[in-house]
């Protein structure tokens, strides 16, 4: 089984925009309604924070594997050669 990436990089534009007017009617009514588009430090922060997120989870099932097998007490062999 092959496991993808489900960030796809930069937002882009959805559709192409063939009304203009009704393109900026429509983004006048979110920005009204308090919406920003994401400015280049918002976005590195959020990339930076994504980063920091994924080796914080790696190191977490490092350690949990890690403790897993030396700090586990209960059904371990009975007899050690």
């Amino acid at each position: 089984m092959r496991y993808y990436k489900q960030r796809f990089g930069l937002p882009r534009a959805v559709t192409v925009a063939r009304n203009q007017k009704a393109v900026g009617r429509v983004l006048q009514q979110y920005r009204a309604l308090g919406w920003t588009g994401s400015t280049g430090a918002a976005l590195m922060r959020e990339r930076d924070m994504q980063y920091v997120q994924r080796m914080k989870s790696k190191w977490m099932l490092k350690t949990g594997m890690k403790n897993n097998a030396t700090k586990q007490m209960h059904f371990r062999a009975q007899v050690r050669f």
